[in-house]
């Protein structure tokens, strides 16, 4: 996965594998604070749903508008996934290394 700056992979070759690891280690740590977040709002915003038939226009609008956030949550919550998988992968291979 890339950010507009390159990797959001700690760079491996910039010092000892211990300090790579920890590194990697705390990005792990951050991200999935980050992706639980993400979650939780998801999950409150699929609970919010109710009947339409008896609302206004404005109230319709605004429950179509959340339930495209929160498919827009969910697109988010596997793009944090798929960066922890990246960095679980980075972790591995550090590791083999030392």
């Amino acid at each position: 996965m890339e950010s507009l700056g390159g990797s959001i992979l700690p760079d491996a070759g910039n010092g000892p594998d211990a300090e790579t690891l920890a590194r990697l280690r705390e990005q792990r740590r951050l991200l999935r604070g980050v992706r639980d977040g993400v979650e939780e709002s998801g999950r409150r915003l699929a609970g919010q749903a109710s009947g339409a038939a008896w609302r206004s226009p404005a109230q319709r609008a605004y429950d179509t508008r959340r339930g495209e956030l929160s498919r827009d949550l969910a697109g988010v919550w596997r793009a944090l996934d798929d960066a922890l998988w990246a960095v679980d992968e980075a972790i591995d291979r550090v590791k083999a290394t030392l």
